[in-house]
């Protein structure tokens, strides 16, 4: 297992004991669900996009030392990090923050709402 790979999966499996989920672009089988690539079609590195439904309501960009606020976001129900090496963290509107890796798409219903983003120089949370 590549070192990459294996410090993907520490981070997963971290993820998943404190509790939330990351799901990746494309399944183990390379193949990716209709909704996930429309959004990811329309959502062009280095770009972090906000959707609610199948409407992009934004993007960002820029490498953050605090959170920027939602704004128009606020509320979405799906997140697309197409960035390669920088990992996202999101503020809730209750719970502590949710970590998007590099290139991960998340469904963001189960988490509650969304209110803040910040991207970070580095793969991981």
């Amino acid at each position: 297992m590549s070192v990459r790979k294996h410090a993907l999966l520490a981070v997963a499996t971290a993820a998943v004991a404190l509790g939330m989920t990351i799901t990746p672009t494309a399944s183990a089988a390379g193949q990716q669900q209709s909704g996930e690539v429309s959004a990811q079609a329309s959502c062009n590195w280095p770009y972090v996009c906000f959707y609610k439904g199948s409407t992009k309501t934004g993007q960002f960009k820029d490498v953050t030392s605090g959170y920027q606020d939602l704004q128009g976001s606020r509320g979405a129900t799906k997140v697309v990090n197409t960035r390669n090496d920088d990992a996202v963290l999101l503020r809730r509107a209750s719970g502590g923050p949710l970590c998007i890796l590099p290139n991960y798409t998340v469904d963001l219903r189960p988490y509650g709402t969304v209110t803040g983003i910040r991207i970070l120089n580095t793969a991981t949370c």
